[in-house]
């Protein structure tokens, strides 16, 4: 139920409506004569945790991996910032970045099959943990739990740290191509060389494609809009979403439309 509601965009409110006025949509949520109350739904889907939500989304991954929709070949690995929902959440942490408006919120960090521009794992932290922090965990960790054969993974210059190099290259045995920020002066004396101009060309195409995931994802799933607090919470929210982006690729894949793996609306209204 809760899946159907993140794809259909609905609130609590009206999946509770849609749910008690379609006794076949009922039907094939589970349930058998009557649906649930409002208050019931909240409590359940709060007790449930993140571990469901967690091997539904790997399980979904399975199923895009086995019809070659995703490849793993290719990895990108960002982050983008996520407002918390109130003031007071105890999760939440401040992100202060020179020159732009600190936010007080989270980080999901995910990282992105290239080939598909699908999600293949995520990781939720308040917003004040670095990225070079969990990058080199959550790329070991996805490359190992689906055995992918990596053999490049793009990353912007938050995870350029020896923990990074060490597991994509000694462990995955694939290529790093991590930005590289040219601060110091002697440093800036080398950007002029025609190397380090053309390496930046090569790993900053592919990054753009994670940028886009992120801005697709709040704009058209929601990924930005939850009304939820503490850690837990907003990371059954984001896997929540993370396993629409993925429902949506997988039902257009077996309706034979692949094209329209990215699209909601348009594969919502096919079915």
């Amino acid at each position: 139920m809760v899946i159907v509601q993140t794809i259909w965009c609905k609130t609590y409110a009206a999946i509770i409506d849609e749910v008690a006025s379609h006794p076949t949509l009922a039907q094939a949520l589970g349930f058998s004569k009557r649906t649930i109350s409002q208050g019931q739904y909240w409590e359940r889907r709060k007790l449930l945790g993140v571990l469901p939500f967690l091997l539904f989304f790997l399980a979904l991954v399975v199923q895009l991996i086995r019809l070659g929709v995703i490849t793993g070949e290719q990895l990108i690995i960002d982050s983008s910032l996520l407002a918390a929902w109130r003031k007071q959440d105890p999760g939440a942490r401040w992100q202060k970045y020179a020159g732009k408006p600190a936010v007080f919120g989270y980080k999901v960090h995910t990282v992105l099959c290239g080939q598909s521009d699908l999600p293949v794992f995520a990781l939720l932290t308040p917003a004040q943990v670095h990225d070079s922090q969990v990058g080199w965990f959550i790329i070991l960790v996805a490359a190992l739990i689906f055995q992918f054969s990596v053999k490049v993974v793009y990353a912007d210059a938050a995870y350029f740290d020896r923990r990074m190099f060490r597991v994509v290259h000694d462990i995955l045995h694939a290529h790093p191509a991590i930005h590289y920020t040219l601060r110091r002066q002697g440093k800036r004396k080398l950007a002029t060389l025609f190397f380090l101009d053309q390496w930046q060309r090569l790993v900053t195409a592919p990054r753009t494609a994670i940028e886009r995931h992120f801005a697709w994802a709040k704009r058209y799933f929601g990924l930005k809009n939850f009304q939820c607090f503490t850690l837990l919470r907003v990371m059954q929210f984001a896997l929540l979403i993370y396993i629409a982006i993925l429902a949506i690729a997988l039902a257009a894949v077996r309706y034979q439309r692949p094209e329209l793996h990215r699209s909601r609306s348009k594969v919502i209204a096919h079915l």
